[in-house]
């Protein structure tokens, strides 16, 4: 999610967060700020502070115990998952134990948090002055005064120029995630608001992998946004490294496509959708449309186009000539609209799920041979974050998705 403003979003106080969270634990302000050491004006400038921040009253002071608004459970049940991740990345980036992390966190700003994942994000403080409008010199004083808090290096010499170091990366990610969280805490309170849903200021961003942005993420969307206009929703494509790199990150809520398996990330977790099954695509006109008996000698007799080497389809790509190897004359293309071209202008084959080339074979550019085999299939369905939580226009999504999957 990243439509919520960034100025918004990473600009909230974690150090308020945390008192907000004793106040709740302890039941009153006065017993919260006992357990931060803080007085109760401190405690009750804090809380105001986050209430100008939500744009929202978050506690009811009756006697003798305090309540909190829907807001308020909103903005404590999100703030204990960010808390939980900028802890968790303090303590692992500066080797500290987890009451030293949320001591350290009261100097950790989150403006300063906020230039560390840029300049991770963009692998050097040039590049990401450029990306992100933020001046060269603050991101080095932001850099800076975030090692002087930490106790750390965060940031190495090398050949290539100043490079965020590995404890850079690990506080990166989970800083980023963090405020991910609090995006999420602006939608859930514009929901509770009616501000449409809370899709006035929220949005949905979908790693979408080959087959399911040729089709099914698509028209999903689109059936999608006909009850939810104002929710923004962004398709983005790309290789699943970079999507999964997203994801983990925050900055991509679920990706969609072919699952891996056993070789997924412990962070991560798949369910499958459908089994999508595999046919042998061509132009039309070819040969193997009409050939009587198709085996594996003479699939290996014609061109190919081929899968990428690290991706699921290459396996079953292999598995269509096992036990002998694939042939040679490859042509090895992840671009449907590359492939399109190359087998519409050649003899050769490809292996492609019918939902990619639905189009293609409506308009009679390309045409199919279904192949019957289990091995001919792969697993289709949806990756997130383990511990992530959708709001509810999300999870409206995502069964948008698996409906048009069934």
């Amino acid at each position: 999610m990243k439509n919520i403003p960034q100025s918004r979003a990473e600009n909230v106080n974690f150090w308020h967060l945390y008192v907000f969270r004793s106040v709740v634990a302890a039941g009153g302000l006065a017993a919260g700020g006992r357990q931060v050491k803080l007085t109760q004006p401190a405690v009750s400038h804090a809380i105001a502070g986050l209430e100008r921040q939500f744009s929202a009253k978050l506690i009811i002071r009756t006697n003798p115990a305090l309540g909190l608004t829907r807001e308020g459970s909103l903005v404590d049940a999100r703030a204990a998952r960010a808390l939980d991740l900028l802890v968790t990345g303090l303590r692992d980036a500066a080797d500290l134990s987890p009451r030293a992390a949320i001591q350290r966190m009261r100097a950790v700003s989150a403006a300063r948090l906020s230039g560390l994942v840029e300049i991770v994000r963009h692998g050097s403080f040039a590049v990401a002055a450029r990306a992100s409008g933020i001046a060269t010199p603050t991101l080095h004083r932001a850099a800076r005064d975030l090692e002087s808090s930490l106790g750390v290096d965060l940031f190495e010499a090398t050949s290539f120029g100043v490079k965020p170091s590995r404890r850079a990366e690990v506080l990166s990610r989970y800083a980023s995630l963090a405020f991910s969280e609090i995006r999420q805490t602006y939608a859930e309170i514009a929901d509770l608001a009616g501000a449409g849903s809370g899709e006035t200021v929220s949005g949905t961003v979908i790693g979408a992998m080959p087959l399911a942005r040729s089709h099914l993420v698509p028209a999903a969307v689109q059936a999608f946004t006909e009850y939810h206009p104002n929710h923004r929703v962004t398709i983005l494509e790309g290789a699943y490294d970079d999507l999964v790199g997203g994801l983990r990150r925050g900055d991509v809520d679920f990706l969609v496509g072919a699952l891996r398996g056993e070789g997924v990330l412990k962070d991560l977790t798949e369910e499958k959708l459908f089994d999508d099954p595999l046919s042998l695509v061509m132009r039309a006109g070819h040969p193997v449309l009409t050939a009587s008996r198709l085996t594996s000698k003479a699939l290996r007799a014609w061109p190919w186009v081929a899968p990428r080497r690290d991706s699921p389809l290459r396996r079953n790509f292999h598995a269509l000539f096992s036990p002998e190897a694939p042939p040679e004359n490859l042509i090895e293309c992840n671009s449907l609209s590359a492939a399109r071209v190359i087998l519409m202008e050649s003899d050769r084959l490809m292996l492609l799920s019918e939902m990619q080339i639905k189009y293609e074979k409506a308009s009679g550019l390309l045409m199919s041979r279904p192949l019957k085999s289990r091995a001919m299939q792969r697993p289709i369905g949806v990756t997130t974050r383990s511990q992530w939580l959708p709001t509810p226009v999300q999870k409206a999504l995502l069964n948008e998705i698996v409906s048009f999957s069934a």
